[in-house]
Formats: structure tokens, C-alpha cells, sequence
């Protein structure tokens, strides 16, 4: 698959086949994903990459995080009641996602931003690659809410949660949304 048309047809998944997903086809992945530009080069970033059992349990973990977020859906979305429901659905299985990845960085003696921006390339690459390899996904923060749960649970110390990513095969096809005009500025040209 072309860079140019993985980019662009990636699409958010929010409901996935049940076909287990084969770990080398995720070393695959992670082995490309990993080649992000980091702030001075620290590559501090680390996933836990689940299945199983392990990632059931992740699931009814971040599941509980939809109470947090439940009241600004309500409030975004007063009048699509529907998008509220669909958000609890997904939120309670993360799509039937047979895999989900856990996307924290370690302190490296910079300011967090850095570091955020150092995990958000590689998560991007991660996104763009599964996707040319037929695998969906779905860049959570929700999950974030329940952050030091789901560190205790991985027995992480010392690094911050970004993201929980559902992956699996996707068994739907979302539709395009339009990109919002007038997001680059040129000058001097």
C-alpha cells in the first residue's frame, strides 16, 4: 500500500472481527512504528501489547472510564443521543478488539510535552502501518481517566499512560470525514 493512500484512508475502528491477530504480524508492525523521530533521539516510549486473558482484563478496566467522560459526551452531543450509546457500547469491549496496545512514555529528564509528542509520532506510525497490514484501530485517551489503574494493573511505575489502542481486523467500514479547510497558513511564498 502506498504512504500517501495509507494515510489517508485510515480510518478510527470501533468494531472488530473476532480473528486473533498473529504476533508476528505485530512485531511486524512495531518494528516500523518504532522508527519515529523522538526529541533528542530518547526513544522513550514503551507498549505493552495485549491478548487473551490479560487484555479482557484491560478491557473491564477501561471500560469504567465512560463514567468520566459520559457527562461532556452528553454535553457535545445533545442532540445525537445515539453517539452517547454507540461511545458506552464501544467503551464496554472496546469494540471486541482482540488485541490492545498500551502506549506509555518513561521520564527523560525533559519537559512532558516532549515526551508526549515522542509517544503521539510513534503511535501515528503505528496506526498508519496496522492499517497497511489490514489491521483497524482506534487512538483512545478516554482510558486515561482510569490511567493509575490500568499502570497498577500492567505493574508499570515511573511512566505516563497516552493511549489505548484497540487493533484487530476491521469488521466495518466508517465513512470519510471531511477535512476542515484552512489549517495551513503559507507565508512568504
Amino acid at each position: 500500500m502506498d504512504l500517501y493512500e495509507a494515510i489517508k484512508e485510515r480510518r478510527s475502528i470501533r468494531k472488530f472481527k473476532k480473528i486473533p491477530v498473529a504476533k508476528d504480524l505485530l512485531e511486524k508492525i512495531f518494528d516500523v512504528a518504532l522508527w519515529a523521530p523522538s526529541g533528542m533521539n530518547r526513544q522513550n516510549w514503551k507498549f505493552f501489547v495485549l491478548a487473551g486473558e490479560r487484555k479482557e482484563e484491560l478491557v473491564s478496566i477501561s471500560a469504567i472510564s465512560f463514567e468520566y467522560l459520559e457527562p461532556q459526551l452528553q454535553e457535545r452531543f445533545a442532540d445525537k443521543p445515539k453517539i452517547v450509546e454507540a461511545t458506552r457500547r464501544f467503551f464496554k469491549r472496546l469494540g471486541g478488539a482482540p488485541v490492545v496496545v498500551c502506549a506509555f512514555f518513561e521520564p527523560a529528564n525533559m519537559e512532558d510535552v516532549t515526551s508526549f509528542q515522542n509517544v503521539a509520532a510513534a503511535i501515528q506510525n503505528l496506526l498508519v502501518v496496522a492499517h497497511a497490514e489490514g489491521l483497524g484501530s482506534c487512538w483512545m485517551t478516554g482510558p486515561l481517566t482510569v490511567g493509575e489503574e490500568i499502570s497498577r494493573f500492567l505493574g508499570v511505575k515511573d511512566m505516563t499512560l497516552v493511549a489505548v489502542i484497540p487493533m484487530g481486523y476491521p469488521d466495518e467500514t466508517p465513512k470519510i470525514p471531511p477535512r476542515r479547510p484552512d489549517r495551513v497558513v503559507y507565508q512568504g511564498f
